[in-house]
């Protein structure tokens, strides 16, 4: 299966666009801090609440169902713009952690979770609604361009994931981490970030009308059909997720014992090396393709997936999961760049939706069944199925988009020669 691009005419800028643009990254880091807080500790707060794990892993996956029906209405911002949606999820984020700090009941912290997606580590990307973010930083921009915005968007949002799950190895060891009133500051640091997000976002202009288009019937068939094969390989990306990422916090307590003393450095850790690999990987990406570097960093992510759950000690499963995210995450602006020339930036709006929702759907049953597993004392078998998945994607993404990424200026750069040769 062979994806080709989409030809796309220079655009043409509004005024400002680049303070808009800082922003934007402005609001994916602040995010991405809340997001670090919650990634680390929710699930641990549930636990230590009396949740079960499948009892908290039927919530992230409610949440997840959630997102796939918000991002049905994605395809309207081709329509009226980006910053109406972001600024709908931010709020809404704001509104859940404002509840949840008021009213922590069983209740009020469920239906906040399935609203706000609490606990999934987005990595900072607005929920639903992320590909508009994307489709709002890319306009505007050339292929090499939007490449580079994209690998320091990424980089922005791991930097403070990193910073928040930092913050969230705050309430302690022993049995402060496990009683719930250990956690509280957990809610109001979301939503001190929450609200720093909507005034950035408040101060930015949406200049997607600016953009030429080209709407040829050509290059609408080929969109039709990059988008086709988009959605089948997130089919299996989003299983592969839900079953290795949302309840690892919940794996390393149930496994070793330990609590957010560990899991919040652990995943600050993470988060750290993800931000220098997203650099790193964009200078390999322009030296050796933007394909090759993927497969081979994504294929060494697997390795690392299949031995974690089966590492014999704390040290080495820590040491596993620090790598395999590091290499998994590094590849993200990578693929993006890829994606965001599979059609025009008039319809980004409508291929977020189908990247989201086919991602999403078989994402939103991983939780649970992850949950329901561990609760079986199956401890490895959602991170292996997970890897299963996860191959099979990486197999078909690169017969699927090979050529639509060198089309996009994915080719080695040629090594310099000696001079008089």
């Amino acid at each position: 299966m062979k994806a080709p691009t989409v030809p796309c005419a220079p655009p043409t800028m509004p005024p400002g666009s680049s303070r808009d643009k800082r922003l934007l990254l402005a609001t994916r880091f602040f995010r991405s801090v809340g997001q670090g807080v919650l990634a680390a500790d929710f699930a641990l707060y549930l636990r230590a609440c009396g949740w079960s794990g499948a009892h908290i892993g039927s919530v992230l996956g409610a949440a997840l169902v959630l997102s796939v029906l918000l991002t049905l209405f994605a395809t309207a911002s081709d329509r009226i713009g980006r910053k109406p949606f972001l600024l709908g999820y931010e709020s809404l984020y704001a509104c859940c952690s404002l509840a949840a700090w008021w009213h922590p009941s069983a209740g009020v912290l469920a239906v906040a979770a399935i609203g706000a997606g609490f606990g999934r580590g987005a990595n900072g990307a607005a929920g639903p609604f992320g590909a508009i973010e994307k489709a709002w930083l890319t306009q505007g921009l050339d292929r090499p361009a939007w490449t580079r915005l994209l690998a320091r968007n990424s980089t922005v949002g791991f930097a403070g994931m990193a910073i928040g799950a930092l913050a969230g190895s705050l309430p302690g060891q022993g049995a402060a981490a496990h009683a719930p009133g250990a956690y509280a500051a957990m809610f109001p640091l979301a939503l001190g970030c929450s609200v720093i997000c909507l005034v950035c976002l408040s101060m930015t202009r949406d200049g997607h009308r600016h953009e030429a288009v080209v709407d040829a019937p050509e290059a609408r068939r080929t969109e039709r059909r990059n988008l086709r094969r988009l959605g089948l390989v997130n089919l299996l990306q989003g299983m592969g997720i839900g079953l290795s990422g949302p309840l690892v916090s919940y794996w390393f307590a149930v496994r070793f014992g330990v609590g957010p003393s560990l899991v919040g450095p652990m995943m600050a850790g993470g988060f750290v090396a993800a931000a220098l690999s997203a650099q790193v990987s964009g200078v390999l990406g322009a030296r050796l393709g933007l394909m090759r570097t993927i497969v081979a960093l994504r294929l060494g992510a697997l390795a690392l997936l299949v031995f974690m759950p089966l590492a014999p000690s704390l040290p080495l499963a820590v040491l596993a999961y620090l790598l395999h995210k590091t290499l998994n995450r590094g590849t993200d602006g990578l693929r993006a760049s890829i994606t965001a020339g599979l059609v025009g930036n008039r319809r980004r709006g409508l291929a977020g939706a189908v990247s989201s929702v086919s991602r999403q759907i078989p994402r939103s049953f991983g939780p649970l069944l992850a949950g329901m597993l561990m609760d079986q004392g199956l401890l490895a078998a959602p991170f292996l199925a997970g890897a299963a998945f996860q191959a099979a994607y990486l197999y078909l993404y690169r017969r699927s988009f090979d050529d639509a990424a060198r089309d996009a200026g994915d080719l080695p750069r040629p090594l310099p020669q000696a001079s008089g040769t």
